[in-house]
């Protein structure tokens, strides 16, 4: 499907003279913090092992940017991050994901700018199946120009028992996703168009060795 990256806001600062330091205290008080680290400009992360939360760092960080620049993700301090692809030297994106839903984080400069489209409701782990072990989330078509041919890049999710992903596309070429904690994310090619029957094919390996293909867009 081609998006629009939608910039649902800049990227997050420090506060002047204030450090992250680590914030130690109970859960409950999450949805606090959320609001105090949207207003100071520090990214904040719950600890799912000891109840705490802590200033995130590398990836985590930029998840939760990009939650505080959407503003509308539901269960904001539940996401975290998985499979991340790098465009150009400025630009990429980051999958994140609770266990429920998976969004898609535009990045810029290092940091995380907004959700592509919002939040995806329609492609849910809760639908993944045995027979059907992954999902489309999205797409993000570029156009030819002078300097680069048409490409493609999509994102997916998985169960659990995913080891690998591979996309084939409408000539047998195929190309292995970056997969983590049940997401993926390839460059292609190919596109996919909400308008059109779905492009590409999708090959995935579980940890028993099963093989299992189907349209990306099932």
């Amino acid at each position: 499907m081609t998006q629009v990256i939608r910039n649902a806001g800049g990227p997050a600062g420090n506060t002047p003279g204030m450090t992250t330091t680590k914030l130690t205290m109970a859960l409950s008080a999450a949805a606090a913090i959320g609001l105090l680290a949207a207003g100071s400009g520090i990214a904040l992360a719950a600890d799912p092992g000891t109840g705490t939360t802590i200033a995130a760092t590398g990836d985590a960080k930029t998840a939760q940017e990009c939650v505080q620049a959407d503003g509308h993700v539901p269960d904001p301090t539940t996401w975290r991050p998985a499979a991340r692809i790098t465009v150009d030297a400025r630009h990429g994106f980051l999958v994140i994901r609770n266990d429920k839903l998976a969004a898609i984080c535009t990045v810029e400069d290092g940091h995380g700018t907004g959700i592509m489209g919002g939040v995806e409701t329609r492609h849910v782990y809760g639908k993944l199946t045995a027979a059907r072990p992954f999902d489309y989330l999205s797409s993000m078509n570029y156009l030819a120009d002078k300097t680069h041919p048409a490409e493609s890049i999509h994102f997916g999710i998985t169960t659990a028992d995913v080891k690998s992903v591979s996309l084939v596309g409408p000539d047998k070429s195929v190309r292995d996703a970056d997969v983590k904690d049940g997401t993926f994310v390839v460059r292609t090619p190919f596109g996919e168009d909400s308008d059109q029957a779905t492009t590409n094919h999708v090959r995935v390996t579980l940890t028993n060795g099963q093989v299992i293909t189907g349209p990306f867009r099932g």
